[in-house]
């Protein structure tokens, strides 16, 4: 796992520099349920603070709070604002989606009731409803907010670093006026208007990311990519996703006979790609997922099961021989890579993605250049081999069950990057006294 040099020396929990220790805990999202990723791992975590007796309030732009939030006594503030999908039902979310004037003012009440140098405020996800306009009020109240860095909305319009007309990486500069002027959108021109006006009210009112010094960052290819866009003297701090899965014995990959691809059904995942290699190596491959492009997939061969819920997905990957993984966007971590190794199922990765950094090539998985057909027929065609494809299967798993990412892990790490950002900014001189 790479370390951020800005770590080094972190205090141990209680002791850091000035006394600071965090007992407060402000978690900022667009929803106060589970709607995708950035909503789960918000909600796990402030559920895992909670338990862990901090006290813990979740500022939401959308919906009720879920039972998980209930259950666990953290205190819920939501807006009861629409997201920006239902913009044609509600035309105020699109002035809302620039800037969420009811969000700040219900952080800046929040922060009244708060000590600067025992609370964190903590953004998640930010694009649908509640924007970055709260972040404004952090910093000029004194306090430290941290970001966990679930996507590359924080520099780029289209949160991707990806244009998805020419369906390949994007390398302009964000918001340059190349950038602006390049219609990148997976949807509509007039959509990626929106974004970069949304873009720039972030950047140049809200203050965002300049706001913010402390940032938590899922992989190293993430980081690597957002670094040039963050403050000079921001901290990147690396913490894996809550995954909290039963231990349970390695798949026996050698008796299965399909390769897996999990996920959206798109042309940026790489998924058709992945359908004609598998034609090509004449081994049968699994979608599981829905997606715009299951035509092609299946008229290129793969057998395509539609969404499955997390039961059926955790079968799927025990009948597999081998998860591809062909994305051929960046990706900020790839969970499904983990949780398959976790099951002794090995991994062909795209060797520009995120979860790239998890696979030793040739030992627990193997990497292929993003897009290349021939290569990855060939990362294919060497999971046939039952004593390979075995050794690369007991790697994995004993790789992931060493030090798994449960949750005691990861409110470990997280409240040590919380104690570690308080004395940061104590030995400053940054945290006023209340």
């Amino acid at each position: 796992m790479w370390r951020d040099p800005a770590q080094a020396g972190a205090a141990p929990r209680g002791q850091g520099r000035g006394g600071t220790a965090v007992s407060s805990v402000l978690v900022l999202n667009d929803f106060a349920y589970v709607q995708g990723g950035a909503s789960k791992v918000a909600i796990d975590e402030a559920v895992a603070l909670r338990a862990h007796g901090l006290d813990v309030t979740f500022l939401a732009a959308v919906g009720s709070p879920c039972d998980a939030l209930r259950d666990a006594g953290v205190r819920v503030v939501s807006l009861g604002q629409p997201e920006l999908l239902d913009v044609r039902r509600h035309p105020g979310a699109a002035l809302q989606g620039l800037w969420n004037g009811a969000a700040n003012t219900a952080l800046r009440d929040l922060l009244q009731r708060h000590d600067p140098r025992r609370t964190i405020v903590h953004l998640h996800g930010y694009t649908k409803a509640l924007t970055t306009a709260p972040m404004r009020s952090v910093r000029a109240a004194g306090f430290r907010g941290v970001c966990t860095l679930h996507d590359f909305f924080p520099a780029c319009p289209n949160g991707a670093f990806y244009d998805y007309r020419r369906q390949k990486p994007c390398e302009l500069r964000a918001l340059s006026a190349s950038c602006a002027l390049t219609n990148c959108d997976k949807r509509h021109a007039l959509h990626k208007g929106y974004r970069v006006l949304r873009g720039t009210v972030q950047r140049y009112i809200a203050g965002f990311p300049a706001s913010v010094r402390d940032f938590i960052a899922l992989s190293h290819r993430s980081a690597e990519i957002l670094r040039p866009y963050l403050p000079s003297d921001a901290a990147l701090y690396p913490l894996d996703n809550i995954i909290d899965l039963p231990r349970q014995l390695p798949v026996d990959v050698a008796a299965n006979r399909s390769l897996l691809v999990l996920g959206r059904l798109d042309a940026e995942k790489g998924v058709v790609l992945a359908a004609e290699a598998a034609r090509q190596a004449e081994m049968p491959i699994v979608f599981a997922g829905e997606g715009p492009y299951r035509a092609a997939v299946e008229a290129a061969g793969g057998h395509v099961t539609g969404w499955l819920d997390s039961a059926k997905v955790w079968d799927a990957i025990g009948q597999a021989r081998c998860l591809v993984f062909p994305s051929r966007w960046y990706e900020t971590f790839g969970l499904v890579v983990t949780e398959a190794a976790a099951r002794g199922v090995p991994s062909i990765v795209s060797d520009i993605t995120a979860p790239a950094e998890r696979i030793e090539p040739g030992v627990t998985g193997w990497t292929f250049p993003s897009g290349d057909l021939s290569a990855l027929v060939a990362r294919m065609q060497a999971t046939r081999g039952d004593d390979v494809v075995r050794q690369a299967s007991r790697a994995a798993y004993d790789r992931f069950w060493a030090d798994p990412p449960d949750r005691a892990r990861h409110v470990r790490g997280l409240l040590a990057i919380y104690d570690k950002v308080l004395a940061r900014a104590a030995a400053k001189g940054a945290l006023p006294a209340r």
